[in-house]
């Protein structure tokens, strides 16, 4: 089975969009691509750059949020505060409509069905070489793996071709063996701030994860994963 030509990391979606933007002007005449339609592919790249960094730096305020919550929380009596965290989420560029990768799937579509004029070497410098689609939600399997912070299990998934992630975990306390959704994530990391049964005492949890799109369960869960938390 051919590999599908977009990266599955969306910070490589972000470079992969930005070549193909910035390289379609010049095969556009050559495939009946539009000026309108390339400067909303240029537009688009522009939005969905943002979004990704503006998402990166949205995680990395919530841990400096976390990190500002256990200091003002538990440090030892006399420790400086310092200031509340603050959060820039810099300048919005112009929104486009929705869909970036699935026009551009029709456009590539285009590019790839007209066999004058497309050769390897322009799917190689356009980024598109590989099959239009190869995903299948009934056989999608769902990863994960976790790993003890200090307040919170710090959960990580890739989430390619989906919306995002149903988490699940045994109860605190409870049969190990037994998973009960405990969130859902649009976003890896997810965070487990569920305090320990015995508060001192690490424990194992275990998670499974199952991907999401459109708020309905699809494909298979992933393998149980596990981890000590130590609270």
């Amino acid at each position: 089975m051919n590999k599908y030509y977009l990266p599955n990391k969306e910070s490589e979606r972000v470079t992969w969009l930005n070549n193909f933007s910035a390289k379609i002007g010049g095969y556009a005449s050559l495939f009946g691509i539009s000026p309108a339609e390339v400067k909303l592919i240029a537009a688009m790249a522009v939005i969905y750059s943002y979004m990704i960094t503006l998402i990166d730096n949205s995680r990395k305020f919530t841990k400096s949020l976390t990190s500002f919550k256990n200091i003002l929380s538990i440090a030892k009596n006399g420790t400086t505060l310092g200031d509340l965290p603050a959060f820039d989420p810099g300048i919005t560029p112009d929104l486009t409509q929705a869909g970036i990768f699935t026009l551009i799937a029709g456009i590539v579509g285009r590019i790839k069905s007209n066999t004058v004029n497309y050769t390897d070497a322009i799917g190689k410098d356009l980024g598109i070489i590989g099959a239009e689609t190869v995903f299948v939600p009934d056989d999608y399997k769902a990863n994960g793996k976790c790993k003890n912070m200090p307040g919170y299990v710090d959960i990580t998934f890739e989430k390619p071709h989906i919306d995002g992630m149903d988490i699940f975990s045994n109860d605190i306390g409870g049969d190990v063996k037994v998973f009960n959704k405990i969130g859902t994530a649009n976003h890896s990391p997810f965070h487990d701030v569920r305090p320990l049964a015995k508060a001192g005492v690490p424990e194992n949890r275990n998670y499974q994860t199952r991907g999401v799109i459109h708020d309905a369960e699809i494909g298979l869960f992933s393998d149980t994963f596990s981890c000590t938390y130590n609270g």
